[in-house]
């Protein structure tokens, strides 16, 4: 039945399509300077990198070599991106060259003219204390608590703070690095380890090469104390997988999918993993979630999990993520920023591919809704298409990746799997732009879809369908308007669309309509022997929309129960949340105990908690003891009013599994009983929850408020020191904060947090900050600090706003 419709959607298009092809087409986008690569007059082909360190002093050492060959026919210098660099010596051809620094590039000036086709070399020797790029953590730590680890984070145009090189990703590099640093450490970066031995003073060497060219922005480097586990595919690709020595619990939660999915990327794809080797490295502080670099991903620890803490929080998305990101914009590049799409969206496409294969059809199609709702969001801002390099991270990742489903959906996985192959290798280690793909589907089958990326590529928005459903005698009618304002930017929307009729014998009847034009009426001839119970447009919501579909009561009850695919089941659920009907909470208590999936299960909670009845505390008994944090969790966070019969149900949430349902459920017993604070926090005794420090954090503030023992508050400002990664920082801060206390070190911690390089933490730490500042007794010590402390130019700048009064 499945190839059947698959063929039977591909027909319409394919006819479709050719009527569209002839029809003249008028294009008008928002004005895009993204589109247009960044000019070069050399080509880069190799990187030699000597790098040694000062950590203290957050300070490189280094010289680059180059190696380039000239592309155009006369060329008199070059340019070189380069952040405030110290240079020592520049050489051209091996000879003491001309330059200028002006502390955004280093220009250097050829004493004759090079001509193109011909190859040379620049060779740079330069100190540099990036400020980006390059991130030294916990080497400031007085009291040596915190990890002591050196790591780079490139993209966008960040690598220019600690290499000078030309750095876009229109021209590709082999890159090698030789490093030195103390041997009690690792270090990773790029490619394969070619050696590594021992040197003077307790230093060791390494020396890294890339087996291909890659983007200069996929260029990394990361250092610290780790084990590492290997691993190796079926295709026999070594995997070195990071962790940290104290931890080794960790491993197998954190990298549980980790050969797996390498495995079926492999298969699914079509094309063999274009490296030598991959490596996952944790690192501490990392503003993102994870960065794709070539060969050897970096991501945050906060995805280091054990079996504990894996079903708040797991690694398994992020990690599909990255890898896939290894043909899609590592090996296979886009060639300006308008066409970043093609990297994140992919990635982003086979992640999701992924949850569905680690968690099950449920949690893809919840995905695939919250990715839908979130270019929903977007088009209230604009309708920039994903083809524009300001469309957003929005449509970038997940409207990108809804996309690329649909147009598996579209022309059928096989197809989509065949063009995949065909543009990755006819662009391996290149680069590529929206059209190569689309190119890529008409050269290696035939098909024109241009209709396909002017709707959903090239222009923006989504289709807002308007559906009812009518019978009239033997006739069942659906009335299809898309009914959102179609202009140059947002067009009428062209998709096949399911139609199906449910009867209350459990058969049903079906179409597949092209929905393209304003107004549809798509008719179904019902048997006289058999009554309708429900009718489902676009079921299972493969196509990315806005919808409204008026439905009766006993249509939606019908439809909540028996539809095939959540999804469907849940929206059913919704709209009956806006319908008053007798038994309703009868009816939705019976769908909470038949339901297994968290997302309808958490809707149903949030509509009857509320009403505080006998249903209500049925549900959060029945939900209390549900073996899924995330219907727990939910429940805690709808939680109005604790009776007290039912506080010891809440009690035994303490010794939950999971740290988030510990945590709040800390915070509202403490809330709802303060006689029993002194129970609740010895049963809390010593937990210390996720990386973050959540439970620890909870119960030394809920401890500080019911004695005021300063021992508490103490150990709650330490927790903001550089002792503690930034989630810990943070979660302390914000503690600080609901006490409303502020003292002289928890000042300093704060301060120095809000120099942070990660946004993550500095933003939190300033909203805080201005937050004591708005209350007089805390603005005069603010500041009386700041006033008396020595600060760092754009340290001040910072900190200055706290000196008046």
């Amino acid at each position: 039945m499945k190839n059947y419709r698959s063929l039977l959607l591909l027909l319409f298009v394919l006819v479709q399509s050719l009527t569209f092809a002839q029809l003249p087409q008028k294009r008008t986008y928002y004005a895009d300077e993204g589109i247009v690569p960044r000019e070069h007059l050399v080509d880069f082909q190799h990187l030699l990198l000597k790098i040694q360190f000062e950590p203290e002093e957050k300070t490189i050492h280094a010289e680059v070599k180059h190696t380039f060959k000239v592309l155009q026919q006369k060329v008199d210098s070059v340019v070189l991106d380069a952040i405030n660099m110290d240079f020592k010596k520049v050489l051209v051809d091996g000879k003491k060259a001309k330059y200028e620094n002006t502390g955004k590039y280093l220009i250097i000036y050829f004493d004759k003219t090079l001509n193109w086709e011909t190859e040379h070399s620049l060779t740079i020797e330069y100190t540099a204390k990036p400020k980006k790029g390059m991130y030294f953590i916990g080497w400031n730590d007085p009291t040596h608590r915190s990890r002591k680890q050196i790591w780079t984070q490139g993209q966008g145009i960040d690598n220019r703070h600690w290499i000078p090189m030309y750095d876009t990703k229109n021209d590709k590099v082999v890159s090698e690095i030789i490093a030195d640093f103390d041997e009690k450490y690792r270090l990773v970066s790029n490619g394969k380890l070619l050696s590594e031995e021992k040197i003077k003073n307790g230093q060791k060497r390494w020396h890294y090469k890339i087996s291909h060219p890659h983007p200069t922005y996929l260029i990394m480097l990361a250092i610290g104390e780790y084990e590492i586990e290997r691993r190796t595919s079926d295709s026999g690709v070594e995997m070195d997988l990071y962790y940290y020595p104290d931890h080794p619990e960790q491993v197998e939660p954190t990298y549980r999918f980790s050969k797996r999915m390498f495995d079926l990327f492999e298969k699914e794809i079509g094309v063999p993993y274009p490296w030598t080797k991959y490596s996952q490295i944790p690192v501490q502080d990392f503003m993102y979630g994870a960065m794709e670099n070539t060969t050897a991903t970096i991501y945050g620890d906060f995805y280091l999990v054990d079996e504990r803490t894996y079903p708040d929080r797991n690694y398994v998305r992020v990690n599909a993520h990255e890898l896939a990101h290894q043909w899609f914009g590592d090996m296979v590049t886009a060639r300006s920023d308008a066409h970043h799409w093609l990297q994140e969206s992919f990635a982003t496409h086979f992640d999701l591919m992924y949850q569905q294969v680690a968690f099950g059809d449920d949690e893809y199609n919840w995905v695939r809704r919250r990715y839908n709702n979130t270019a929903l969001e977007a088009s209230k801002s604009n309708f920039k298409g994903l083809a524009n390099s300001t469309a957003g991270s929005a449509r970038f990742y997940p409207k990108g990746a809804f996309v690329l489903q649909m147009l598996k959906y579209v022309v059928g996985k096989e197809s989509f799997n065949k063009a995949v192959k065909y543009y990755l290798e006819k662009h391996d280690f290149g680069n590529v732009d929206s059209k190569d793909l689309l190119v890529a589907f008409h050269e290696s089958q035939g098909l024109s879809l241009d209709w396909f990326w002017e709707d959903w590529i090239y222009k923006g928005g989504e289709p807002f369908y308007e559906v009812s459903f009518n019978q009239y005698g033997n006739k069942g009618i659906f009335n299809v308007e898309q009914v959102h304002d179609a202009n140059e930017l947002v067009g009428l929307f062209k998709m096949p669309i399911i139609f199906q009729v449910f009867y209350k014998d459990g058969t049903k009847d079906e179409k597949t309509v092209l929905i393209e034009k304003q107004s549809h009426q798509v008719i179904f001839d019902l048997p006289a022997d058999k009554k309708v119970d429900f009718m489902l447009f676009d079921p299972n919501s493969e196509v990315m929309k806005k919808l409204t579909f008026p439905k009766t009561v006993d249509v939606l009850k019908a439809q909540a129960q028996k539809a095939k695919h959540m999804i469907d089941r849940y929206d059913a659920i919704v709209a009956l949340g806006e319908m008053d009907f007798e038994g309703k909470t009868d009816f939705l208590l019976k769908r909470f105990e038949e339901e297994n999936f968290y997302g309808i299960k958490n809707e149903i909670a949030q509509q009857i908690i509320p009403l505080l009845d006998e249903n209500a505390e049925k549900l959060i008994q029945s939900g209390l003891n549900h073996g899924d944090a995330k219907v727990k969790a939910h429940i805690l966070d709808n939680t109005i009013r604790i009776s007290a019969s039912m506080e010891k149900e809440y009690k035994k949430l303490l010794d939950d599994s999971s740290y988030v349902v510990i945590e709040k459920t800390l915070n509202l017993l403490s809330f709802y009983f303060p006689q029993n604070i002194e129970e609740y926090l010895k049963i809390t005794q010593g937990v210390q929850g996720d990386r973050s420090h959540n439970v620890a954090i909870t119960h030394l503030k809920i401890a500080y408020e019911s004695t005021l023992d300063k021992k508490y508050i103490k150990q709650l400002v330490d927790y903001t020191s550089v002792s503690f990664e930034f989630l810990t920082r943070i979660n302390a801060a914000k503690a600080l904060k609901e006490l409303n206390y502020l003292d002289e070190e928890a000042l300093g911690n704060l301060l120095e947090a809000s120099f942070s390089f990660n946004a993550r933490l500095r933003g939190p730490i300033l909203t805080v900050l201005n937050y004591f500042f708005e209350q007089s007794k805390y603005k005069r010590l603010m500041v009386q600090y700041v006033s008396n402390h020595d600060w760092e130019d754009e340290e001040f700048q910072s900190v200055s706003k706290y000196i008046r009064p």
